[in-house]
């Protein structure tokens, strides 16, 4: 009877490490299982966090398109501010950003001296611009730009003090990847009251 309850209380410890061998393998599983589909909703809400993002980005940034229109209207903009902004103060400045924005003929014409040559009371601002351009439809190489703008001219020495409302077209060309002024053109110049 001895040897009957040992082979028992054996067959029995053996089939209890079974089942607890078993539970633990189960257990491992299911932890495995769990933490498996607990990363896959994870990686799948992040998934999509990013869609909403990029589509958050793509609305942000500009287009293509749009860059080159900003780039070319940026460039017109300088353009105003180097060639109808005329006194003594930064006109080295002025005259540098005027070189690399302007084609050579363009710029001899409003830069045909080394110095500032109207005198140290001369003052020529160029005041409410606004751009108009034809329609873009990207790729062109040329471009044109209605530009309307006050300018307003202060001759100390002369006690002048006069202010214009001036409309002109801007024609630009690409060159080396950057817009350049090559051609202007006055539509209207009238003084103001």
């Amino acid at each position: 009877m001895k040897n009957k309850a040992a082979l028992l209380f054996g067959a029995l410890a053996v089939v209890v490490a079974g089942v607890t061998i078993f539970n633990i393998y189960l257990n491992h599983n299911i932890s495995n299982t769990t933490a498996s589909k607990q990363i896959q909703v994870t990686n799948e809400s992040l998934q999509e966090e990013n869609k909403e993002l990029k589509k958050q980005l793509s609305e942000i940034r500009p287009s293509a398109q749009e860059q080159q229109k900003r780039d070319y209207l940026d460039t017109v903009h300088q353009f105003i501010d180097v060639s109808y902004h005329r006194e003594k103060e930064a006109f080295e400045e002025r005259k540098k950003v005027a070189k690399s924005i302007m084609d050579k003929e363009l710029y001899e014409q409003f830069y045909p001296s080394e110095k500032f040559v109207y005198g140290d009371s001369y003052t020529s601002i160029p005041n409410d611009l606004q751009l108009y351009v034809q329609q873009y439809d990207g790729g062109q190489e040329e471009v044109e730009v209605i530009a309307e703008f006050t300018n307003h001219l202060v001759i100390k020495d002369e006690n002048v003090n006069d202010k214009t409302h001036d409309i002109i077209k801007v024609s630009l060309r690409k060159e080396e990847n950057k817009w350049v002024v090559y051609s202007i053109e006055e539509l209207k110049t009238e003084m103001m009251k």
